[in-house]
């Protein structure tokens, strides 16, 4: 299951008496963003920058999770025009790209990029020491050092809509790694509605379904 949590339910429904989810401080540490543990200082400039970047917030909240709720959701979900519609515990609840954007305060625009051209990707990630060609499909984590490598990963394990294969990233998400350093318009909150979307019209036996961004 992915670090980044969507909390889309209200209030109210939170303070209704049903069990929770509690990260504990020694749990769910792939994507850790604290420069007091055990190597943590040698990131302290990229973890500084990505908790005061605008996905900061939904990347580093600690919010309780309540199992039935998630259970609830994916079992009713389904895709209506431009809006996710699902009942949990028993609330009709709407989920639109503003409302991502505006529970996860990312501050993207509804009229942001989701992916750059081939040529700003290709100089931004050169910019990044990028050691590779950028003529394959994806860019590797390998192929990155220091930093950069740790910022690929956190926007890997916290952001990627893959099941798996988080090594490599694919042109949306380089896109977002480009944007948010240089400061330039992406939308990210739309990059999460649309692979909601994906996920909610997967078939039950399809290899690619998951609990996405629960």
């Amino acid at each position: 299951m992915h670090v980044f949590r969507l909390c889309l339910f209200s209030t109210e429904m939170a303070e209704q008496p049903h069990p929770v989810r509690e990260f504990h401080q020694s749990h769910n540490q792939i994507a850790l963003l604290d420069v007091n543990v055990r190597g943590g200082a040698e990131y302290a400039d990229i973890i500084h920058f990505l908790r005061n970047s605008r996905i900061g917030f939904a990347i580093s909240e600690n919010i309780h999770l309540v199992q039935a709720y998630i259970d609830d959701f994916w079992r009713s979900a389904r895709v209506v025009d431009d809006t996710i519609e699902a009942t949990v515990s028993g609330s009709s609840i709407v989920i639109t790209e503003a409302v991502i954007r505006a529970t996860l305060r990312f501050g993207d625009l509804d009229h942001g990029n989701t992916c750059y051209v081939r040529q700003i990707r290709e100089r931004g990630v050169k910019s990044f020491g990028y050691a590779d060609s950028f003529d394959k499909k994806e860019i590797s984590k390998a192929m990155f050092l220091g930093q950069w490598r740790f910022f690929f990963h956190v926007l890997m394990q916290c952001l990627s809509t893959r099941k798996s294969g988080t090594d490599t990233m694919s042109n949306d998400l380089v896109s977002g790694m480009i944007g948010l350093p240089y400061n330039q318009p992406y939308n990210f909150s739309l990059m999460i509605f649309q692979a909601l979307k994906h996920q909610i019209g997967l078939k039950a036996n399809d290899k690619r379904l998951m609990i996405l961004y629960p």
